[in-house]
Order: structure tokens, then C-alpha cells, then sequence
């Protein structure tokens, strides 16, 4: 009996400790703080479309070229005895740039000044002759083209004897100039090389892409060039476009007249935007508010919704808002981690 009695007190007070330590956890347990896990709200920053203007453009790097670059190269060879020209000098057409040694053309003149003379004279002996019926009308021929000969050999001379006095073909200013006085001038090799600066042009070689959009706007196209470490800018227009596509390097050639030349220097660098498409008073976006598999997020009721939209009109930096754009906000940064009827948080700059 007494260790029945024992095992039951056990048994009893198992039961008691048992029952306190389920008290006490349900206790703690109604009791405690409940914490809950809130997931933060994604911030971005938006922006609201504008009206604007979208240009379709094309823009390229080219360099200042003179329309006519003519070389100023001597008729005859001889020594330079005087030269009168420098890099940056303006020149007018006919204006004696150099002197060559004339004194071989002055003996050649001397030469052919003699020969003529002698066969004036024989024609004129044979032309009497002929007339007193003492020699052949052959005869009389054959000296007539010996002295026309002659003259024309004499004529010749002279030219030469002109051309030792060099002068330059067109009116314009020297960019180049490679003689001295003492060198020796051929008829071979340049002395010098005049730019008409009144005249610049720049030939670009624009991407066959462009070929039809070029041609179909040729009456409209805005053409600006602009260098812009010079801070100096001037309209320009088509002088010519290439009629075929160069098959290698799938370009083609077109040559621009710059309006206003002054202060534009010949070699210089200079950047040209061709606009030949203009879309007026639309409403805008950034670039960067459409993704590249062309989706974009507006914001609703505070949440961000995705959209899939190909614009119809764009380029670089805007593009044609979609439809019913008005009053609401697209999302420019963030985009990357929003998922469709996401909550987020706007944030201002």
C-alpha cells in the first residue's frame, strides 16, 4: 500500500508541473508583443509627359573642305628667282606668284625669231620665182609650210618665255606652299595650293539607311554645322548627292555647302545634325522611361502597372507618349524592380 500511495503522489505532482508549465506558456504566449513582417514599399521617381517637338535626325562628324583647291603648278622647269607668296596670302587670278629662270625661253625665242626670219625670207624668193613662172606650185608649198612652221615654233617659244612669269589660276588664299626661291620648279610638281575660302563645303559619307529618307526630304531638310571649339555655327545646303552606294562600305556621298563661311577654317573638324523629320506640339517622354523589350510602368492609385508599347514616332533623347498619357505619371527610375500592380513609393529629386 505504501508504495501505490507513493506512485500516485508521483504520478500527481508530474501532472501538477505539467499543468503549471502549460499555464505559464499559454500565458506568454497571449501575452507577448506580435511582431509582423511589412514589406517595404519600392521607391522610384516619375515623370509626367510634355508637350514638345520630336526631330528625326542624323548627326556626323566631317571636315571644313574648300570647293576649289587648285594647285598652282608652273608650264616650264627651271630655278625659281623670285617668289612672292606665303601660307595665308590672298591671291587674285593672274597675280604673278613666282619668276623662273626665262633666260633658256629668251634664247629659245632668239632661235625661233631667226628661223622665221630665214624662211620668210626663202618663201618670199620662191614666190617670185613662182610668179615668173621659173619654179612649181610644189615647190612654192613646200617652203609656204616650212615657214609656217617656223612661226608656229616661234609662237611656241614665246608662250614659254611667257610662262617663266608663274601666275595663279583662280583668285583665293594659300593654304599651301612648298617652293623657295633657288628651288627648282617642273611642271611636274605643285608650288603652291589656292582655296576659294568664300566657298566651303563638307562631304559626308552617310550610311545607305539614309539613302531614301534624304532623297524623299531633299526640299526640306534643316542642315547646321557647327564647331564647337570655335563656338561658330552656319546653316548648310545640299550641293549633290552621290547617285549610287559605295558597295563596300555601304555609304554614299553627299556634299553640303556651309552658308555662312566666315570664321570656318579649312581641316577643321566640325559636327553636322541633318533634321529631316519634324513631329510638333505631342506629348512627350524621356527615352529612359521606356525599357528595352519596349514595356514601361504608369503609376495608378499609388501602384505601378506595366505596359508593352512600341512608339511611332522617336528618337534619342523622347519619344510619342501612348494614348490617354494626360494626368498621369510614368516611372524614369526604378523600373528594374517593380513587378505589375506593385505598391510604390515616389520619390522627389
Amino acid at each position: 500500500m505504501k508504495k501505490s500511495a507513493q506512485t500516485v503522489l508521483r504520478i500527481l505532482i508530474l501532472v501538477i508541473v505539467l499543468a503549471l508549465i502549460f499555464l505559464g506558456l499559454r500565458y506568454y504566449f497571449s501575452n507577448r508583443e506580435v511582431v509582423t513582417y511589412t514589406a517595404p514599399v519600392t521607391p522610384v521617381k516619375v515623370v509626367s509627359p510634355e508637350v514638345g517637338a520630336i526631330e528625326q535626325s542624323i548627326e556626323l562628324s566631317a571636315y571644313i573642305e574648300s570647293d576649289a583647291m587648285v594647285p598652282i603648278v608652273p608650264f616650264v622647269s627651271g630655278t625659281i628667282l623670285e617668289y612672292y607668296i606665303k601660307d595665308g596670302d590672298a591671291v587674285e587670278k593672274d597675280q604673278t606668284v613666282a619668276k623662273i629662270d626665262s633666260k633658256p625661253y629668251e634664247l629659245q625665242v632668239k632661235q625661233a625669231e631667226a628661223q622665221a626670219k630665214a624662211y620668210e625670207s626663202a618663201y618670199n624668193r620662191i614666190k617670185n620665182l613662182y610668179d615668173a613662172n621659173a619654179v612649181t606650185l610644189q615647190e612654192l608649198e613646200g617652203v609656204n609650210a616650212q615657214r609656217d612652221a617656223a612661226n608656229a615654233q616661234l609662237e611656241l617659244a614665246n608662250l614659254q618665255l611667257s610662262y617663266a612669269a608663274v601666275k595663279a589660276p583662280v583668285s583665293g588664299t594659300v593654304i599651301m606652299n612648298k617652293a623657295t626661291v633657288g628651288s627648282i620648279a617642273t611642271n611636274t610638281d605643285y608650288l603652291a595650293i589656292v582655296a576659294d575660302m568664300d566657298n566651303l563645303v563638307v562631304n559626308l559619307n552617310v550610311s545607305a539607311a539614309y539613302y531614301d529618307v534624304i532623297l524623299d526630304n531633299l526640299d526640306n531638310l534643316e542642315i547646321t554645322v557647327s564647331d564647337k571649339n570655335r563656338d561658330l555655327e552656319s546653316t548648310a545646303s545640299v550641293m549633290s548627292v552621290a547617285p549610287y552606294i559605295d558597295p563596300m562600305s555601304r555609304n554614299f556621298r553627299l556634299k553640303l555647302k556651309i552658308e555662312s563661311p566666315d570664321g570656318f577654317t579649312i581641316g577643321s573638324s566640325v559636327n553636322v545634325k541633318i533634321v529631316y523629320d519634324r513631329l510638333e506640339n505631342v506629348l512627350t517622354l524621356p527615352s529612359s522611361v521606356l525599357r528595352l523589350d519596349n514595356s514601361l510602368y504608369y503609376i495608378e492609385d499609388g501602384k505601378a502597372y506595366l505596359e508593352y508599347y512600341t512608339p511611332e514616332y522617336s528618337n534619342d533623347d523622347v519619344f510619342l507618349a501612348p494614348e490617354k498619357s494626360e494626368g498621369r505619371d510614368f516611372v524614369i527610375e526604378g523600373q528594374d524592380s517593380l513587378f505589375s500592380g506593385l505598391s510604390v513609393n515616389i520619390v522627389e529629386d
